[in-house]
């Protein structure tokens, strides 16, 4: 078994746990496993793994070599695949982090047409609305609405994603439609702040393609996208949204939206992931096939173009 080959049980190990799982994903024995990674470990002279009787885990000398081996393994994949690599080539673990409602409402529904095309990749997929260190997590990528700049990342802004200001039929049934900024004073927003206390509660939108803020009344504050929802279903008030995220809602005239006149200004949205010399050929496929469904399903406005 070569050096690469090598780091590969090795880096299996690492995402499965134990030898017996990687033992499995590779379809070799799990004594072939358990030998290379000793053969590693004593060719290097560190210890790679803690081993317990039910898992196994990367020593802090193992998660800095199983990074490096990635890139060793991921670049030879690369400068193999500018000859044969296929779809049925691309394989291995992904793991993506993104906002709760993109899992759900988008990336996971239709998920099986990124299976059918990769059927080698294994993806998870974890859904949270906090920005975190992919790095530091273990994570390939993150999809946020926004474009973040961080010297340790790479940002791919995919378009922009439209938006508006709506509330609950009964809220505004209560309390009034606001035709203009102006009305705002007499109503309430539901606060997003991931994190809290919030540091103010205001509306923003375009007036004749000028940036206009207002600040408001609010009494619920919540840090992800699910609660924000549904704080404004269940009437507390003003919230303001990526169109496609509340399109259904809209339709069944669960919520309305307001000033539709002032919708505030598009939000990007965008991949980020770690700088590496070799983008991983599951990664790439992933962002282009998330890019082509944003498209497709109308929800950014406009394609990237970097």
């Amino acid at each position: 078994m070569d050096r690469i080959q090598q780091m590969q049980v090795f880096i299996q190990v690492v995402e499965s746990g134990n030898f017996t799982r990687a033992a499995e994903a590779l379809g070799i024995p799990r004594s072939t496993v358990s030998s290379t990674v000793q053969t590693l470990e004593d060719r290097l002279g560190v210890q790679l793994l803690q081993r317990t009787t039910r898992v196994v885990r990367p020593t802090p000398d193992g998660l800095h070599f199983a990074d490096t081996a990635r890139d060793l393994v991921d670049a030879v994949a690369r400068a193999e695949g500018q000859f044969r690599l296929r779809p049925d080539d691309i394989s291995g673990r992904l793991r993506i982090d993104m906002p709760s409602r993109i899992a759900r409402r988008l990336v996971i529904p239709h998920l099986q047409g990124f299976r059918a095309r990769y059927p080698a990749v294994t993806l998870e997929i974890s859904a949270t609305d906090r920005m975190i260190d992919p790095v530091s997590e273990g994570i390939d990528a993150v999809v946020r609405l926004a474009v973040l700049e961080d010297s340790e990342l790479i940002c791919r802004k995919i378009g922009d994603v439209p938006m508006l200001t709506c509330a609950g039929a009964d809220y505004l049934a209560q309390y009034g439609i606001p035709l203009t900024p102006a009305d705002l004073a007499e109503h309430h927003l539901v606060n997003y702040a991931l994190r809290m206390p919030a540091v103010s509660s205001e509306w923003d939108g375009l007036d004749c393609g000028h940036e206009i803020t207002v600040s408001m009344q609010s009494h619920l504050c919540v840090d992800n996208a699910e609660s924000y929802v549904a704080g404004a279903l269940h009437g507390h008030g003003l919230i303001q949204v990526p169109v496609y995220d509340v399109a259904d809602d809209i339709a069944a005239g669960r919520l309305v939206e307001v000033l539709p006149e002032f919708r505030p200004s598009p939000v990007p949205i965008s991949i980020l992931y770690a700088r590496r010399r070799h983008l991983a050929p599951r990664l790439r496929a992933f962002m282009d096939w998330l890019e082509e469904l944003l498209q497709a399903q109308g929800i950014v406005a406009n394609a990237r173009n970097d």
